[in-house]
C-alpha cells in the first residue's frame, strides 16, 4: 500500500476487498485490513496485517500494540508497526467456567473480553496484559507467564487503563480503584467513590429508557476523567431515537432497521480533594480516543487532522454486534463538545465486521 503514517492515531477496519460479511473465520481475507487515516480522511489497504493469524479477532489496542484472540481463543500481541508478535498463555479454564475451551472458541470468543490493555515494559517479553472479561465484568491480568484474577468478587468494571505502572479501574458506579499488580500478589492501593455533579439539563433527554450508557476512564499526567457515552438504542433514518414498540407498525411485516447510535457525551474531571466528579464544559486543546482501545487523551496538535475539544469513538457494544446481521460495528465517529453533536468520519455501511478500533502509538 501507499502507506499512511503509523506514528499518529488511526482506525483499523476490514479490508477494502471485503465486499461481503465473513461468516467463515478460515477465509484468508481475514488477515488483511484497511487503515483510516485521520490526517487524510481516507482509507488505505493494508495487506497481511495479521499475517499467519487467519480468523484472529481483535479485542483491544494499547501503545501501538493490537491484542488478538486466535481461532482457538488464545491471546496474542501484535505490534502494528514492527509486526512483532508475542504469544500469551491461554485463558485459564476457571475464567471460562462452566464452558469448555471449544465452546468458548466457537461461540464466546468475540464477546467474552470487553477490554484488553497492555502495560509496556522495557522489553516486550516483560509485558503485563490486563482484561475485563465475562458476563460479570471481572478484571484479570497476565504478567508474561501466569494469569491472575483481581480479588474483588463484588465489583463489576467498565474500564481499565495503565498509568505510571499502576492499573486504574472504573467500576459501574463511578468509583475509581488503583492497583499495584507488579508484585507477587495484586494490591489495591486506593478506592475512591466520588459523588457526581447533579445531572445537567442538557443530559436530561439522554436519561430516558430508550438510551444506554457506557462509561470510560481517561488518566493522564494532569487529570483523571470520567466520560459518559449516551447511546440511542433504536435510531431511525432521520436520526431520531424511537421506542422499540415503534419498530413494527400495523402495516409492516418486517420490522424497521433502526441501529443503536451514539448521540451525546458528558465529561467529568475528578476533584480528588472534594471527592467529586466535576462537569467539564470543554477539553480545550485535547482529544480523546475511546472504544475498544485503551482510553487515551492526547494533544490535538500531536494528532494531525484531529479537531481539538473532541472525542473520537468506535463501536464497542460487543454483545449487540453479534445479535443482528443488519448492523454492528457501525457506531463510530467524532463528537465535538462545543457543537454538542456527532459527526461521521466517513460513509459506512450499517454493518462493519470486524468493527473499527483506534490504534494510538
Amino acid at each position: 500500500m501507499a502507506s499512511p503514517s503509523l506514528s499518529v492515531p488511526y482506525a483499523l477496519l476490514p479490508s477494502l476487498q471485503q465486499t461481503h460479511l465473513i461468516d467463515d473465520d478460515d477465509d484468508p481475507i481475514t488477515v488483511d485490513r484497511s487503515i483510516f487515516s485521520l490526517s487524510e480522511k481516507k482509507l488505505y489497504e493494508w495487506k497481511n496485517t495479521l499475517k499467519g493469524h487467519v480468523g484472529a479477532w481483535c479485542v483491544g489496542s494499547s501503545h501501538g500494540w493490537i491484542i488478538l484472540l486466535d481461532q482457538n481463543g488464545v491471546p496474542l500481541l501484535l505490534n502494528s508497526s514492527s509486526s512483532t508478535t508475542i504469544n500469551v498463555p491461554p485463558l485459564p479454564l476457571s475464567f471460562l467456567h462452566p464452558v469448555t475451551y471449544s465452546y468458548f472458541a466457537e461461540y464466546l470468543r468475540k464477546t467474552f473480553i470487553v477490554k484488553a490493555i497492555l502495560m509496556c515494559c522495557s522489553s516486550p517479553s516483560s509485558y503485563i496484559l490486563a482484561i475485563i472479561y465475562g458476563s460479570n465484568y471481572k478484571i484479570a491480568y497476565c504478567n508474561s507467564a501466569t494469569w491472575v484474577e483481581l480479588p474483588d468478587d463484588k465489583q463489576s468494571y467498565c474500564d481499565i487503563v495503565f498509568s505510571s505502572n499502576y492499573l486504574y479501574a472504573l467500576t459501574q458506579d463511578g468509583s475509581v480503584e488503583v492497583w499495584n499488580i507488579c508484585g507477587q500478589i495484586p494490591k489495591r492501593l486506593i478506592l475512591l467513590t466520588p459523588t457526581a455533579d447533579a445531572n445537567y439539563k442538557e443530559e436530561k433527554p439522554y436519561l430516558e429508557n430508550n438510551f444506554s450508557r457506557n462509561l470510560y476512564l481517561v488518566v493522564s499526567a494532569e487529570e483523571i476523567l470520567l466520560v459518559t457515552r449516551f447511546i440511542g438504542n433504536f435510531v431511525n433514518d432521520d436520526g431520531l431515537v424511537i421506542e422499540e414498540g415503534d419498530l413494527l407498525s400495523s402495516e409492516d411485516t418486517q420490522p424497521l432497521i433502526c441501529p443503536y447510535r451514539t448521540k451525546y457525551f458528558s465529561v467529568y474531571k475528578l476533584d480528588i480533594e472534594d471527592k467529586r466528579w466535576k462537569k467539564m464544559r470543554s477539553l480545550h486543546d485535547k482529544v480523546l480516543f475511546l472504544g475498544a482501545n485503551e482510553s487515551v487523551s492526547m494533544d490535538a496538535k500531536a494528532c494531525l487532522g484531529c479537531e481539538a475539544n473532541s472525542i473520537y469513538f468506535t463501536d464497542d457494544r460487543w454483545e449487540e454486534m453479534t445479535l443482528d446481521y443488519m448492523y454492528g460495528g457501525h457506531d463510530w465517529g467524532v463528537f465535538n463538545l462545543e457543537e454538542k453533536c456527532v459527526k461521521s468520519l466517513m460513509q459506512c455501511a450499517n454493518r462493519i465486521d470486524p468493527p473499527p478500533i483506534w490504534v494510538v502509538p
